[in-house]
């Protein structure tokens, strides 16, 4: 009875394989069947290509392993928006995270096209050769990704700061906490440009990121994420620039 028992639960959760089946009956919920997955393909379906690419950046967001939403970014990236770099970079965010997918082969043949669609866009001159174009999107490419990462190490600095400062206010009484303010507005001082200078709004334009917008308006690309929080109620998230979208600039 124990033997038959134990082969009727490997079958019910080879059968329900979706969703796992992990100890004390805890599921775990596939991507595509995760809500906001399901309402960007509804919004796809609808032609709401905008809100559709909002709801697959919330599944991006929330999860670490989002290779489909990754994989329908790009699409909207390259066909829907015209940017072919954010195409990419969701294109390869895909391949890292299924490296051996069946689809494999055919979003590699979508990473090229998208680097000749690039190529198409930059001027003749002084570039003449298709060769040089190219491989000036490489370097492009390549600084969108090293700007990528020294963001996500900005963030963790950040939250690092955050969290050595609340221990320093629990121990001083808030001395460390004016310090850390102190040093934070000398970084603001030594930083920032004048702020007659600065726009209050900015148009995105196409191959704009926060941390390009940030350099053009303050001469610095560590302020996008002051861009960023103010315009939370205006992007979804930190990737969800839309070409012709008005900023606030703080």
């Amino acid at each position: 009875m124990v033997a038959i028992r134990l082969t009727l639960i490997t079958l019910f959760c080879i059968l329900w394989g979706i969703v796992g089946c992990k100890p004390g009956g805890v599921e775990v919920v596939s991507e595509t069947d995760e809500k906001q997955y399901q309402l960007a393909k509804d919004y796809q379906s609808q032609g709401r290509t905008e809100d559709a690419l909002r709801a697959f950046n919330r599944v991006i967001e929330a999860r670490r392993n989002a290779p489909e939403s990754h994989l329908e970014a790009g699409y909207i990236y390259l066909n829907a928006m015209g940017d072919p770099i954010k195409a990419i970079y969701h294109f390869e965010q895909y391949l890292e995270l299924k490296p051996d997918s069946p689809q494999a082969m055919r979003v590699q043949k979508l990473i090229e096209t998208a680097e000749k669609k690039f190529a198409q866009q930059l001027p003749a001159q002084p570039y003449e050769g298709e060769l040089d174009r190219l491989e000036m999107m490489e370097l492009v490419n390549s600084l969108k990704q090293e700007n990528n990462r020294l963001k996500r190490e900005l963030v963790a600095t950040q939250q690092r700061l955050q969290s050595l400062e609340n221990r320093s206010g629990n121990v001083t009484n808030g001395t460390g906490t004016q310090q850390q303010r102190t040093y934070n507005q000398n970084q603001s001082a030594t930083i920032s440009p004048d702020p007659e200078s600065v726009p209050r709004a900015y148009i995105v334009q196409s191959g704009d990121s926060l941390s390009s917008i940030s350099r053009k308006v303050y001469g610095t690309p560590s302020r996008w994420i002051d861009i960023y929080q103010a315009n939370r109620d205006r992007l979804a998230s930190e990737n969800a620039l839309r070409v012709g979208q008005e900023l606030r600039i703080p």
